[in-house]
């Protein structure tokens, strides 16, 4: 056979059966756009992200200072290992966008046109002026905000509600959208900011740095700059370069696309093996005659390997344009909920890994095929009539004989399923992988919104409140005089190190009831406990820690004398409160008078805890309200827990759309599986339909035996998905823990109806039409088939 006659049977083993080369086709694409949406995706993110957060307009040092006078800025600016130096004012406060009161963050800007550090990009109108803001664009989301329209805002002593004008909306790059965070920024000039705080000068220091690893060298020389001002300031916040706003959450999806990607890959091996074993079993005949007639076996080989290859080729091309859109919208909605300008660029690494793996699924799916067609020889070839009959052979078929109350109908499709033994194992096998990525992926979604509802059950409090000035701890019982609060606790919160890894330190009273322990291990600290400490769980797993271990408590502040203090682990309790953003490595929870003495701030605080009497949302927000007017003096900022939950279950919308997506797309492969599968079946029996046709069978009893097929096989993926399915959910939340938090699996009842339902429609629907084509296949047409 030469290469010119190969290439033409090759074409019209792709045009002679046209659905199914479509639909094969159809397979391999949808198995390669998960692919390359995948790693588009994840590439022009990273790509997005490394622009946003590790350009040189990032600040790589923050400071908190008080009244700092512009001339800061000279002997700063000439340290060594400074690039540049901005004084900027802040202010907490709360802001009416519409009709619902948020928390707003003022940020005072000397000179718009002059940024150096953090700056931000105007999108839309001007920047303000004295009684103007331009807010952060992603406020669009929150409320139907324009260009001239007017925002409430509180500030000064009284907390009096004043005005100002939206003169344009900018985006901020180092914040993810306001619907994430629930805060709103807002920009404005530094004069206005002054007026709020009451002072003239700067209660913010922005630092880059020509090189961030001298930066403790720099700290040192920033520190006696402000001894020698004699500038009051609080340890800086440092930039970490391989961290960002969402990190997080953004490898647990791709962890999560990748996984769904293999298996969509997997499903598409299968569409090209299955048609072409297809092919081979109509075309016995055929390969006997090219074999008579001097086709070697490398000949028979390469024929049906290039109909794989060519299978490949057209699904793969479809499959790149397919991907690079899916890629297009992923990354939309990624860079509206990251606050980025992600580029649509065409990614080609992505491009070439999904046309290599797209190509060689299709060239390994056909191997198998190939190698059968080659060895059949001559004299198997001529003398084969196609089917044969298995009939009564196997001892499934001597059951189903026995089963006579069974209808004929349906007992005839039960035992046409073990006609093609290996090709309805493997539609099996497919379609209940499908439903185990459903079921795997309803679980992941439902065990982490109950992690977040067991996180905001352990903190029983229902807002917080943070003052402008520190105060005494007895200012909780003046919290408790209000009638809307029926527990007040002031809580102690700082950063502190544990065996090099970072952790967050909260102070607590012992006997603390806004927040709730969930222990694991050990037992809450007593009262008089001073050297007494609780871990959470990610803290312990990752540093190996136990219950009755001593470990060392290191605020990172060498000028204090108490802090360093060694303690004891006397407990482990569950505690993943920290989510987009999120780059501790734990908690440790210690007496409330061990970390303000470790502090130096003994008997003070400006953190609340607050528990009311109304948990609902209207009268949580009736009672800040009336908090913040009672105590303006203090310029309280507060927060509801039941904002938190509602930011948090948003942040974790990223990771449910993106296993609906993929659980869309391994369904869709499953789907086409079973329409193959029926597909080949109604061309194989051709011959047999038009039988059942002459002896009288009507449209309707045809349609039922391939439905009834269909049903079959949908019955029996869900018995096999279910077994699958719960290995599946317990590995995709293993993907997630390794990089957020630890989440416990849970795996409802109602998931197994779930199941059924989705695994029996899906295998159904896809029956449905080859059921419709061989109901409408004529007699003759089909008694002629060859």
């Amino acid at each position: 056979m030469r290469a010119s006659g190969i290439l033409l049977k090759a074409y019209r083993d792709l045009t002679r059966r046209k659905v199914r080369s479509a639909l094969t086709i159809l397979g391999i694409a949808v198995g390669v756009a998960s692919l390359v949406a995948i790693v588009s995706t994840s590439r022009n993110l990273a790509r997005a992200q490394a622009a946003t957060y590790a350009n040189t307009t990032q600040a790589d040092l923050i400071y908190w200072v008080w009244d700092a006078p512009d001339s800061l800025r000279r002997p700063l600016s000439e340290l060594p290992n400074v690039a540049a130096v901005e004084l900027r004012n802040t202010y907490y406060t709360r802001a009416k966008l519409g009709d619902t009161w948020y928390d707003l963050y003022f940020v005072g800007v000397q000179d718009f046109s002059q940024m150096q550090v953090n700056k931000i990009a105007l999108r839309e109108g001007r920047f303000p002026g004295l009684n103007e803001v331009a807010l952060e664009i992603s406020a669009k989301d929150l409320a139907p905000l324009q260009i001239g329209d007017q925002i409430v805002f509180r500030s000064g002593a009284e907390n009096t509600e004043r005005l100002l004008t939206i003169s344009g909306f900018a985006q901020t790059p180092t914040y993810p959208s306001s619907v994430f965070i629930n805060l709103v920024l807002a920009y404005v000039p530094a004069a206005r900011v002054q007026q709020m705080l009451g002072i003239s000068g700067s209660n913010q220091l922005l630092i880059k740095l020509h090189d961030l690893s001298a930066r403790d060298e720099t700290m040192q020389e920033i520190e006696r700059v402000f001894q020698k001002r004699r500038l009051q300031a609080g340890e800086p916040q440092v930039r970490d370069p391989q961290f960002f706003e969402g990190k997080r959450e953004l490898d647990a999806l791709i962890r999560l696309m990748y996984a769904f990607s293999g298996l969509g890959l997997l499903i598409s091996g299968f569409l090209v093996a299955n048609t072409l074993a297809a092919i081979v079993a109509e075309q016995v005949r055929e390969i006997g005659i090219m074999k008579a007639i001097g086709g070697g076996r490398a000949q028979i080989m390469r024929l049906y390997l290039l109909s794989a290859s060519t299978y490949g080729v057209i699904g793969t091309v479809i499959g790149l344009l397919l991907g690079t859109v899916v890629s297009w919208l992923l990354l939309a909605y990624a860079g509206w909920a990251l606050n980025l300008v992600v580029a649509r660029d065409i990614s080609i690494p992505g491009l070439l890994l999904g046309g290599g793996v797209g190509l060689g699924v299709s060239v390994l799916g056909g191997i198998g095929p190939a190698r059968q067609a080659a060895s059949i020889s001559v004299r198997e070839a001529l003398q084969s009539h196609g089917i044969t009959n298995a009939y009564r052979q196997s001892r499934l078929d001597r059951l189903f004989r026995r089963l006579r109350w069974v209808p004929t109908l349906a007992m005839l499709a039960l035992r046409n399923l073990l006609r093609r033994r290996g090709r309805h194992a493997l539609t099996l096998l497919f379609v209940a992988a499908a439903t185990a990525a459903l079921l795997g992926a309803l679980s992941t979604r439902e065990s982490v919104n109950r992690a977040i509802d067991q996180i905001f059950s352990t903190y029983n409090a229902d807002a917080w409140i943070w003052l402008n000035e520190i105060v005494t701890n007895h200012f909780s019982a003046q919290l408790k005089t209000m009638p809307e609060v029926a527990e007040a606790e002031a809580w102690t919160l700082t950063d502190a190190w544990v065996r090099f890894a970072k952790v967050r330190l909260w102070g607590l009273p012992a006997d603390t009831t806004l927040y709730r322990p969930d222990m694991v291990a050990g037992r809450w600290f007593a009262a008089g406990e001073s050297d007494a400490v609780v871990i959470s769980t990610d803290l312990a797993a990752a540093q190996r820690i136990g219950v009755g271990d001593a470990i060392t408590l290191d605020l990172g502040e060498p000028r204090r004398s108490n802090a360093v203090r060694a303690v004891r682990v006397v407990g482990i309790a569950r505690d993943n409160a920290i989510f987009l953003g999120g780059a501790l490595a734990g908690k440790v929870f210690a007496p409330r008078e061990t970390v303000e003495r470790m502090i130096e701030r003994q008997r003070r605080s400006y953190f609340f805890a607050i528990g009311l009497r109304d948990k609902s949302p209207q009268a949580t927000d009736a009672a800040l309200t009336r908090l913040e007017e009672r105590f303006r003096i203090f310029r309280p900022v507060t927060e509801s827990a039941y904002r938190d939950m509602r930011s948090a279950r948003q942040q974790s919308r990223l990771l449910s759309i993106a296993l609906f997506v993929m659980t869309v797309l391994i369904a869709l492969a499953g789907g086409l599986g079973v329409l193959n599968t029926q597909t080949l079946n109604v061309l194989e029996r051709r011959r047999e339909i038009g039988v059942m046709r002459a002896i009288g069978a009507s449209n309707r009893n045809l349609m039922q035996i391939f439905l009834t097929e269909g049903l079959t096989l949908g019955g029996l993926s869900w018995l096999i998905g279910l077994l699958l399915a719960y290995p599946t959910a317990y590995l995709l939340l293993r993907l997630l823990s390794s990089v957020l938090f630890e989440i416990e699996l849970i795996f409802a009842p109602r998931l197994v109806l779930v199941g059924a339902a989705f695994a029996i429609l899906l295998a159904t629907a896809a029956s449905l039409v080859p059921a419709l084509g061989a109901a409408r296949l004529p007699a003759q047409e089909a008694l002629r088939y060859e």
